[in-house]
């Protein structure tokens, strides 16, 4: 994994703990990362479903909805 698509995975994770969600959890992603990007953030919302601590039935429909809506959204 390379180091832009850590730094956007960790606060990915980072704001999944805190609690955010949807629009929010974008924001907060392209905030605090320069190299976020809608294919990052797709790729990072992936990773994060096997990550242990992201076990939280919400979180994980959290992060598979911004995987989904960015995804579609660099679709067109």
């Amino acid at each position: 994994m390379g180091r832009k698509l850590t730094s956007v995975y960790d606060t990915l994770v980072r704001g999944l703990i805190d609690g955010l969600c949807d629009h929010e959890l974008y924001d907060f992603v392209t905030s605090r990362c320069d190299s976020s990007s809608d294919k990052r953030i797709c790729r990072a919302s992936i990773m994060a479903m096997s990550d242990d601590r992201v076990s939280d039935r919400d979180a994980l429909e959290r992060v598979y909805s911004i995987a989904a809506d960015h995804r579609l959204r660099c679709a067109g």
